[in-house]
């Protein structure tokens, strides 16, 4: 892995950098590839950021989440992964990514398995703190687009501020974020207050269909592809899911299981301290110890027996 300012030294002498999210975007992947495009951009360095799945709406109240692409266009010094633990998340563009001679990982998860030539990969609540660090290491003076998209990311994936993986340096670097202009009551509101009439009626649905395993400790909710018809949301609006289950008392790690198409489900894991990291991998997913996911195909109840036999060997006795 190369240093802090062996990676921002790499990036100066860049010309053209592709900067890719992860498939199924979220606010951390957005926010760091979108700030460091535009700290970037500022050094007089071309940079774009692209994704693989559309930019969910509810991110579009920042205006740089309208910029992110599909395709990639002409010629790139460089290709950087952002915030994605494993190639095969980048969707289309893993192999481009795969083919080119320069590329670059800038991740969070402890599951990467560094699959870039040069990876930068610290264990932070969020990647957004890594770019964050990265661009004073570049030298450049953060603004308030850049601070806002950064606190995006970094109450993405603290929950806002509520998971374990918050740190007094999450919080500091949030509180220099907000002194730049970082306006947090209205990401807030954005991500994880606003809704739409459908997705209430899908929380509705789901949370009233909990299973519980494990005398309690293992609890999972289900999105089956029916209930986005019944309902009329989308599936980019079950973020947030999981963080319901979370909060119920006796549960140690819990499942949102989502059927994306017929008998192949994706399922985001959270815990309150057992490693849902090595239940992920059992799948050939991966991510955080308290929070990670995987993909799953198979019968539906056979998935669940899968998942709940994984879950319960992590469990504390």
């Amino acid at each position: 892995m190369i240093s802090l300012s062996e990676l921002a030294a790499k990036l100066k002498g860049e010309t053209k950098v592709a900067l890719i999210c992860h498939v199924r975007p979220d606010g951390d992947t957005l926010g760091s590839a979108l700030a460091l495009k535009l700290a970037l951009n500022s050094l007089g360095i071309g940079a774009e950021v692209v994704c693989d799945d559309p930019v969910p709406s509810r991110f579009f109240f920042l205006n740089e989440c309208l910029t992110v692409g599909k395709e990639l266009s002409g010629e790139y010094s460089a290709i950087a992964a952002i915030d994605c633990a494993d190639i095969t998340r980048l969707g289309k563009f893993s192999e481009v990514f795969a083919a080119h001679k320069n590329t670059y990982g800038i991740d969070h998860h402890v599951s990467n398995n560094r699959y870039a030539k040069y990876s930068y990969v610290v264990d932070l609540a969020s990647n957004c703190e890594n770019v964050l660090k990265l661009i004073d290491e570049l030298g450049v003076i953060l603004t308030e687009d850049m601070a806002n998209l950064l606190v995006m990311g970094i109450m993405t994936d603290t929950g806002n501020f509520r998971h374990k993986n918050v740190t007094a340096e999450t919080l500091a670097a949030a509180s220099r974020l907000k002194a730049v202009g970082a306006d947090i009551n209205k990401i807030y509101y954005h991500m994880f207050s606003a809704q739409s009439k459908e997705r209430a009626k899908l929380f509705g649905m789901v949370m009233s269909r909990i299973r519980y395993f494990e005398d309690g400790k293992l609890a999972i909710a289900t999105v089956r592809l029916k209930d986005f018809s019944e309902s009329g949301a989308r599936q980019d609006e079950t973020e947030g899911f999981i963080d319901f289950v979370m909060g119920i008392t006796g549960v140690e790690i819990g499942a949102c299981i989502m059927e994306v198409t017929p008998n192949k489900f994706k399922i985001s894991f959270r815990s309150n301290g057992a490693d849902v990291n090595a239940v992920a991998s059992a799948f050939g997913g991966g991510g955080h110890t308290l929070a990670s996911g995987c993909q799953v195909c198979g019968d539906y109840e056979e998935v669940v027996d899968r998942v709940r036999f994984a879950a319960s060997r992590e469990i504390p006795i």
